[in-house]
Parts: C-alpha cells; sequence; structure tokens
C-alpha cells in the first residue's frame, strides 16, 4: 500500500464544498466495486447501490443534492484510500450551509 500525504497544497484541493456530514462511510473500496460502462461508476455489491467519484465540485454537489454513495479524496483525513460512502449537508431549518 502506498502512503498517502497528509498535508495539501493549496493547489492540490480540489473541494471548496465544506460542512458536509458522514451520513455513512462503507469499508468497500473503489478499487475492489465492480466496473461499469461509465468510467466514474462503479456498482456496490454489498449494498446493490451506484457509487459514483467525485473529483469536482460540481460532481460532489450533485452527488450529495441526489443522495448517491461517492468515493472521494479526502484531504483532511489521513486515509489511505478514497473515501467511499455518503455524504449529507448540514442543515438549519430548510437552509442547506
Amino acid at each position: 500500500m502506498t502512503e498517502r500525504k497528509t498535508s495539501m497544497t493549496d493547489d492540490e484541493m480540489k473541494f471548496q464544498i465544506r460542512n458536509c456530514e458522514i451520513a455513512f462511510k462503507c469499508e468497500a473500496e473503489w478499487d475492489d466495486l465492480d466496473e461499469t460502462k461509465e468510467k466514474r461508476i462503479r456498482f456496490c455489491n454489498q449494498c446493490q447501490k451506484q457509487v459514483h467519484l467525485c473529483d469536482t465540485d460540481e460532481l460532489l454537489l450533485h452527488a450529495i443534492k441526489s443522495n448517491l454513495c461517492v468515493a472521494i479524496e479526502a484531504p483532511f483525513h489521513k486515509w489511505e484510500r478514497l473515501f467511499v460512502g455518503s455524504l449529507r449537508a448540514r442543515t438549519i431549518g430548510n437552509e442547506i450551509k
């Protein structure tokens, strides 16, 4: 297993989306998920759901709003692999924060 950097430069910081909560963290690994026709979508046989690789704010925002399972590089965590699971935006009342 290769060691992942724990600090990133401003140029390497991809996501501007903040204040998301982990709704579900899957133990599956992106590389072990079944490939599909779409390069950025794989299938998880454990939960029987598609997992969407999100490497831009736009893709991640769409996935959060659509309640999709995602795979993302989590620069603020010292995980050695992509985060796989679902995220939800923090809300106050009916407003997403």
